[in-house]
This record gives C-alpha cells, sequence and structure tokens, in this order.
C-alpha cells in the first residue's frame, strides 16, 4: 500500500469514527448508545462485574445529567436528570446486590430515551 492509498484509508476511518458527534444531538444519541452497549457487556459477564463498563455507564450518564439546560429545559430537564439519577442510582445497586433486573430496567428506560431522541432528529 503506497502513502496515498494509506493516508485515504486513514481518513475514511477518521470520518467513520467521528460520524455523529458533529452535532449536540449527535454526541447525545452517542451517549444513550454507549450507555445500552455497556449495560449488554455487563449483563453478559453477570454475575461478574465489568468495571470499564459499569465505568463508561456511569460516565454517560454524569455527562447526559450535566448537559441538562435546567433554566430553559425547566420541567423536561428537572425530569430527566431525576431519572439520570435514578439510573445511576440503580446501577450502584446492581454493583451490591447483582440484581440483573436492574440492569434490565436501565436498559429498557435508555432504550426509550433513545427512541424518542431519534424522532426528534
Amino acid at each position: 500500500m503506497d502513502n496515498k492509498q494509506a493516508f485515504q484509508t486513514y481518513k475514511q476511518t477518521e470520518q467513520e469514527y467521528i460520524k455523529g458527534i458533529e452535532t449536540p444531538h449527535g454526541r447525545i444519541k452517542i451517549l444513550f448508545e454507549t450507555i445500552i452497549e455497556n449495560i449488554d457487556k455487563l449483563h453478559g459477564k453477570h454475575p461478574k462485574t465489568d468495571f470499564l463498563s459499569f465505568g463508561k455507564c456511569l460516565n454517560a450518564l454524569k455527562i447526559l445529567s450535566s448537559s441538562l439546560d435546567m433554566e430553559s429545559g425547566k420541567d423536561l430537564a428537572t425530569n430527566l436528570n431525576e431519572l439520570y439519577i435514578y439510573c445511576s442510582n440503580t446501577l450502584q445497586e446492581y454493583l451490591e446486590d447483582k440484581n440483573e433486573k436492574k440492569l434490565l430496567e436501565i436498559k429498557e428506560i435508555i432504550t426509550e430515551l433513545l427512541n424518542a431522541w431519534d424522532e426528534i432528529g
């Protein structure tokens, strides 16, 4: 592979990697997808804990919560914030009691939010 071909391959890979992050809407969608993907990983390794996936879920929920405009969003932002906090707390409870139903509940909540988010976009 010559240098020009290698550069083109690199550029294409880079564009595929950043697809979706160019807009705020896309970035929020990526966060929802990250949570769902990592909940699946946690569920797949149950009862062992995949701490990397666990941390990614908590981090994504924290970013979602901190991205809310509480002043402009009013009740909607408050309700979403409470939902993100609930998911974080439920995830931490899962770490303690290993109840798989908690993972499935979080995944259902985030999937519903993702579906609603897709309709907005």
